[in-house]
């Protein structure tokens, strides 16, 4: 049995779980495949670790809830929708943390929120998904640009 890797109450997870979490718990038809693309697309930027949070399974964190931005974005929210699924309306959200110093780059943390499955009786439980991306500024471009052509092997005229 292997032990699961736990970093400031964030549980580290591969990137196809969150299809296969999503799958398991909407109900099959359009409205599952259509929350499965959107986070697919969300953590297609994710190259590194991601990190996962469910308080209903994870024990409770101020950590994790301290690092969630206080202002997340929301990406899609089937509540307005008419044509409910079975399991419940689902809301995607995205949030952006600080930018902080990296080994090369500036980095910055991606929060996804995943609410699924609420219904007019109750709330749709939340999971967050975060992952870390580099962050180029223009500048920084520029001199990635400028050390590669200085490496580069000039061509004879």
């Amino acid at each position: 049995m292997t032990t699961a890797q736990i970093k400031d109450g964030w549980y580290l997870r591969f990137k196809e779980e969150a299809e296969y979490n999503i799958r398991g718990i909407i109900s099959d038809g359009t409205e599952q495949d259509r929350v499965v693309n959107i986070v697919n697309d969300l953590l297609s930027d994710c190259h590194d670790d991601l990190w996962w949070y469910f308080s209903e399974d994870c024990e409770d964190s101020d950590q994790v809830y301290e690092s969630i931005p206080d202002k997340l974005h929301t990406v899609y929210d089937s509540s307005w929708l008419n044509d409910q699924p079975d399991s419940g309306y689902n809301i995607v959200e995205i949030g952006y943390g600080e930018m902080y110093e990296g080994e090369s780059f500036d980095k910055r943390d991606i929060f996804i929120a995943l609410s699924m499955n609420g219904s007019s009786l109750s709330s749709a439980l939340t999971e967050y998904y975060k992952f870390t991306i580099p962050v180029f500024d223009r500048y920084a471009l520029w001199g990635i640009k400028c050390l590669v052509n200085a490496m580069s092997p000039k061509e004879a005229v």
